[in-house]
């Protein structure tokens, strides 16, 4: 009888080690390669576009930081990430001259340049298994006061875009003031929120850091 029970508890930590590999394991590495992939892809449109757009890298970490403050669900931070690297896919049907153009675009080219989301959108429907992140690349530019009940990751995408671009182009201070302004307009408020509360951490844990590593040297 012991000996049943011995195999018997060997079976369910066996049937408990395969489940966590197929739910939560696999899973997990099946999000990175897909986010390795299409790490390419957004590298590409920056590249093509000479830095406009596209860029990825400083976005994706500091939006899944910020869906997390948020208390966005796993799969839906998993899907706004990749949202994150697809959102400028629809740049590749923009011609280059548009893209690049060093004057300001004509009413026409504004139109095409405008519709470069719901042709990103129409892309990542083709693609196997992504279809789910559609939404996203089509609304990753929505003005709150349009639409406020698009998904949550749609609204943090568009204010944390415009946040990186003007933290690059100005300063911190210059974006946190940009996202105040339009908070409860151009950008969910909740969102707002959410980022600047994630910078001001980060920013506070730099200087943390830069104390404790002086005071070493004390």
């Amino acid at each position: 009888m012991q000996g049943a029970w011995w195999a018997f508890g060997i079976t369910v930590a066996s049937l408990a080690a395969l489940a966590y590999y197929a739910f939560v394991v696999l899973p997990a590495r099946i999000h990175r390669w897909r986010c390795d992939g299409l790490r390419a892809f957004a590298r590409l449109i920056e590249l093509r576009t000479q830095g406009r757009y596209g860029k990825a890298e400083p976005m994706a970490e500091l939006a899944s930081a910020v869906a997390q403050r948020l208390g966005l669900p796993l799969h839906e931070r998993r899907r706004m990430e990749l949202a994150v690297y697809l959102r400028d896919i629809g740049m590749v049907a923009i011609p280059y001259h548009i893209l690049n153009k060093p004057t300001p675009l004509t009413p026409a080219e504004r139109d095409l340049m405008g519709r470069h989301a719901e042709i990103g959108a129409s892309i990542t429907e083709q693609i196997p298994g992504l279809w789910h992140v559609a939404p996203i690349v089509r609304l990753h530019h929505v003005v709150y006061s349009e639409q406020p009940d698009a998904p949550l990751a749609a609204h943090l995408i568009s204010a944390l875009e415009d946040w990186i671009r003007v933290a690059e182009s100005a300063d911190a201070d210059t974006a946190a003031s940009v996202l105040k302004q339009g908070a409860g307009a151009r950008y969910h408020p909740v969102v707002v929120q959410a980022i600047l509360s994630e910078v001001q951490q980060r920013a506070l844990d730099g200087v943390q850091a830069l104390t404790r590593s002086a005071a070493l040297w004390l």
